[in-house]
């Protein structure tokens, strides 16, 4: 048995910003699945969304957030967002975040969809959350306060009294499994685009936070709201290579197989218009049996500079930008629901933590602006670490109290963080045919029987496919519970969004 003061599980942004707040008040330990770095932040291309710009405000970044959220933001968790993100990005900047220069030496704004300006701070043109990782990771690894233990698998969380007092976790390299004591435990595991087919997230983003949160009895909030990234490049790869809005954002057009620029026809912002109708409206060509690409003519001979790892994939796969369209599909992006947390990442089981992807404070609605998630993850990272210094004590971490797991707790033998790929990929389809782009209330039922019959047929020691079946039924009850459509989440049996916005919790108890 080990004892810290704090534990953070991931090692995103979330995570990362989270711990470098804790460590000035005690020994953090920074528990990652992989190795650094971690999660879906490396693979963010377009930027980090910050009103840092002459004729830009918060106010106006408040608006466009509030407006591609459809109506049920958390006003005030926005506010936060848009408000104290400036503070966060400055001194983002003042630790070395190499951020793209314009000519006179200030950052260089990029436009993305359904922002009214360009406010998007981007590094090494699409490799921004690759450099953001790397800033955060160096001055992580500089800070004695913080312990990183890379390899290590949360099975679960330890609970006495009511109150989270640590986890039980599989090391993956001594093959053993530990149980790691603490004064308060912080989830920050992002997202899980995982559970569908189709996904732009790293193969960790299986949603193992979410399934550890709900079984300690933390409410989830906003399940149903998973955003659908309208262009990743159309391969087989899993996960598929991020095509970022900031292409379009250049002036890249959306064009089907017949030459035609569809996105004329379903909103006046065009290739600019907010993230779900234009997934939906690709998603719509390619059931008519059309192809989508995206052709970056006019961005002409800069894109291999401006785009290095887009234009870097493309040409893995034989395509030569700007000369040759893009071929592009719609995947999984992005959660907007979570583990319903306060402003200060605090969940309703004492002890329990969560901020980033996984946690649920509002700020996103129905929608997520472009570039608001690594923002989020600065933002609420530090509020969170700053928040648990509180629990610091509070939790008598050495007790000799026997610890109480909700889980079946396997042995080392019988534990597989590897999954049964046949339930998994059956899963993945599953989830992306029908409770993906467009869902209805037939194949919303016919996916929670398919998902209870594999829940019924798992091995108890299957911890990590059991998370992603559990983390299934918990989006799918929400999809089915919501009968309207709004932002991200679309029913064709509901295609009206109604008054007053209900926000539902996700699987019943």
């Amino acid at each position: 048995m080990l004892y810290t003061d704090y534990i953070v599980v991931g090692g995103g942004v979330a995570g990362l910003a989270c711990a470098l707040q804790a460590c000035k008040s005690g020994t953090v330990w920074l528990l990652t699945k992989e190795e650094l770095p971690a999660g879906s932040t490396p693979l963010a291309q377009g930027g980090i969304a910050a009103a840092i710009g002459p004729k830009d405000s918060p106010e106006s970044h408040l608006a466009d957030t509030l407006q591609a959220g459809c109506g049920i933001c958390n006003v005030r968790a926005v506010e936060i967002l848009v408000q104290e993100g400036l503070e966060r990005v400055k001194e983002l900047m003042n630790w070395g975040f190499p951020y793209d220069k314009d000519a006179q030496g200030k950052p260089l704004l990029q436009r993305e969809g359904a922002h009214s300006t360009a406010r998007v701070i981007s590094a090494g043109g699409d490799t921004s959350g690759r450099m953001l990782a790397e800033t955060l990771m160096q001055r992580a690894r500089n800070e004695s306060g913080i312990v990183i233990r890379e390899g290590i698998y949360v099975v679960d969380l330890l609970m006495e009294a009511e109150c989270i007092t640590g986890v039980i976790a599989f090391d993956r390299r001594s093959q053993s499994l530990v149980v790691i004591r603490a004064g308060a435990v912080v989830l920050a595991t992002g997202g899980c685009g995982q559970i569908f087919a189709h996904t732009t997230n790293a193969l960790p983003a299986t949603g193992d936070g979410f399934a550890l949160a709900y079984r300690a009895g933390a409410q989830l909030n906003s399940m149903e709201f998973v955003q659908f990234h309208p262009t990743a490049l159309c391969t087989s790869d899993n996960p598929m290579t991020l095509v970022s809005e900031a292409v379009r954002g250049r002036g890249a057009l959306l064009i089907n197989d017949q030459g035609e620029r569809f996105m004329c026809r379903h909103h006046r912002w065009g290739e600019l218009a907010p993230r779900d109708v234009v997934a939906r409206a690709v998603y719509a060509e390619l059931k008519q049996g059309h192809q989508v690409f995206l052709d970056a003519t006019p961005i002409g001979t800069d894109f291999p500079h401006i785009f290095p790892t887009i234009h870097a994939a493309c040409q893995e796969n034989g395509i030569n930008p700007p000369d040759d369209m893009i071929p592009i599909a719609p995947a999984a992006h992005f959660i907007m629901g979570g583990i319903a947390t306060d402003l200060d990442g605090r969940t309703n089981v004492p002890g329990l933590y969560a901020c980033g992807e996984v946690a649920c404070t509002g700020i996103h609605g129905a929608n997520r602006l472009a570039s608001n998630s690594l923002l989020e993850g600065l933002v609420f990272g530090y509020r969170t670490g700053r928040a648990i210094k509180e629990m610091l004590g509070s939790v008598p971490i050495k007790s000799s109290g026997k610890p109480y797991m909700h889980a079946v707790r396997p042995t080392t033998a019988s534990f597989q963080t590897k999954t049964d790929m046949g339930i998994c990929q059956g899963l993945r389809d599953l989830m992306w045919e029908k409770v993906g782009i467009i869902r209805s209330q037939q194949g919303l039922c016919e996916a929670l029987s398919q998902l209870q019959s594999w829940k019924l047929r798992l091995d108890p020691g299957n911890i990590a496919l059991g998370n992603m079946i559990t983390v299934a039924q918990l989006v799918t009850e929400a999809a089915l519970a919501r009968q309207e459509s709004r932002g991200s989440h679309y029913r064709s049996d509901f295609p009206l969004q109604r008054e007053p916005a209900a926000v539902t919790s996700g699987l019943s108890r």
